[in-house]
């Protein structure tokens, strides 16, 4: 064999004989081709797992790769979110665009790109703002970022028309634009309308748009405290419509914490019929929803322990890094996890494998991955964690020391002692 990975624990979610115990994995060329727990022959490449943890790599499936790592220096005070609020970030950014270098862009973004690949991410979605203030110019550095990370980590690109559209006919045709320019998949921001018959405006032009090119749809949704905002239902009646069931991602669906009960139990179904992924950004949503409610503040992260028990398909993202949106991340996608499990009350073993499941084989589901999962024949995509369990990769979201990719090895690091190991007990 090329590659052998001996003494792994293997990830429980998947059967084998004996899935507590360790095991050994040999890889050819690009696929895992036996899993055993019999020990195997060492193979051209030998790596010692030593009881780590062996899972599948991670998803980020929401971010906007055109702003990472633009928050102000002491010279560009004025650049500060001082409300903390959403909308103030948006005008704030609105400025920084007029005169943003494509260099920079592209530097600081590879930056969140690598951070991201040292974290175990292989796939990613980087949503980018299209409007007729910066129309393709966001767009124009994120394809080469694309291009730059081609074969390490799988980009898809979302056109994101941040000001909305349903009265601007100049970012709908900057939105066609975009599809024929290095745009993947179609992006939204319906809440961003004057009303919901905007919204649903909007919507209708997102999927002309999806159907010209064949292509998946993840919008923004709802990304406000005020209950009013529904256009999830919108979404949700409009995927059924057209038969695009399972190409429908919603992000945020901060209103929906707002919601009182008669709507959660109308529109959840419809979500579950539609088969759209909620995807929850919990570092952002807990940081910028809720300045300006009264008590009770509400902190704009769905129910997310409902959502899955009624069945929903929840995945997890970063959002924005280091910016006016949001000045902390780490692109670390066991952060957002174990952020998602606090603010969702996902406490009990299984919402716990939930949580773990978010940015792994949850987001999988939404991007329309079948071969996903350490499992014989499937590509050899996998992570070495140095953990036991799903409880303790979140407990301490540690970043792997393996990632691989189609049986290469990207990032290997050595795997650091416990304390254990250095203070005799």
């Amino acid at each position: 064999m090329d590659v052998t990975i001996h003494r792994a624990l293997l990830d429980r979610a998947l059967a084998v004989d004996d899935p507590a115990g360790f095991v050994d994995i040999g890889i050819s060329g690009d696929k895992i081709v036996e899993i055993s727990t019999d020990e195997l022959s060492p193979g051209h490449v030998a790596i010692q797992a030593r009881g780590q943890l062996a899972i599948p790599p991670f998803f980020e499936p929401h971010f906007h790769l055109d702003n990472p790592l633009l928050w102000p220096s002491d010279q560009t005070a004025d650049l500060i979110n001082q409300s903390g609020t959403l909308f103030e970030a948006i005008d704030i950014y609105a400025r920084v665009k007029k005169d943003r270098q494509l260099d920079d862009l592209i530097d600081k973004a590879s930056q969140a790109v690598r951070q991201a690949l040292s974290n175990g991410v292989l796939w990613f979605r980087g949503h980018v703002d299209i409007d007729p203030d910066s129309k393709l110019k966001m767009l124009q550095g994120v394809v080469a970022v694309k291009r730059k990370f081609s074969g390490i980590v799988d980009i898809g690109i979302i056109a994101f028309p941040q000001l909305g559209m349903a009265r601007s006919s100049e970012t709908v045709d900057l939105m066609y634009q975009a599809m024929e320019n290095g745009a993947d998949l179609v992006g939204g921001i319906p809440h961003i309308e004057k009303d919901l018959d905007d919204a649903a405006k909007q919507i209708e032009i997102i999927f002309n748009i999806a159907k010209k090119y064949n292509t998946s749809i993840d919008m923004h949704v709802d990304e406000i405290d005020d209950p009013y905002w529904r256009s999830l239902e919108l979404l949700a009646d409009k995927t059924i419509a057209e038969n695009y069931q399972g190409r429908v991602s919603a992000s945020h669906c901060c209103a929906m914490a707002a919601w009182d009960e008669a709507t959660f139990q109308r529109i959840i179904p419809k979500v579950i019929a539609a088969q759209i992924t909620i995807v929850t950004n919990p570092l952002t949503n807990l940081f910028l929803q809720g300045r300006e409610d009264q008590p009770p503040v509400r902190r704009g992260v769905p129910p997310l322990d409902r959502l899955i028990k009624a069945g929903v398909n929840v995945a997890c993202g970063h959002d924005d890094m280091n910016n006016m949106f949001y000045p902390f991340g780490s692109m670390n996608p066991l952060d957002a996890a174990l952020f998602a499990a606090h603010a969702g009350y996902l406490t009990t073993p299984h919402l716990i494998r939930k949580a773990f499941e978010m940015p792994g084989y949850s987001a999988a589901r939404s991007f329309g991955i079948q071969d996903y999962g350490l499992k014989v024949g499937n590509p050899a995509h996998l992570l070495l964690l140095p953990v036991q369990s799903e409880l303790d990769a979140l407990r301490l979201h540690p970043s792997p020391t393996l990632v691989m990719r189609a049986g290469k090895v990207l990032v290997q690091t050595e795997v650091r002692q416990t304390f254990s190991e250095i203070v005799p007990q």
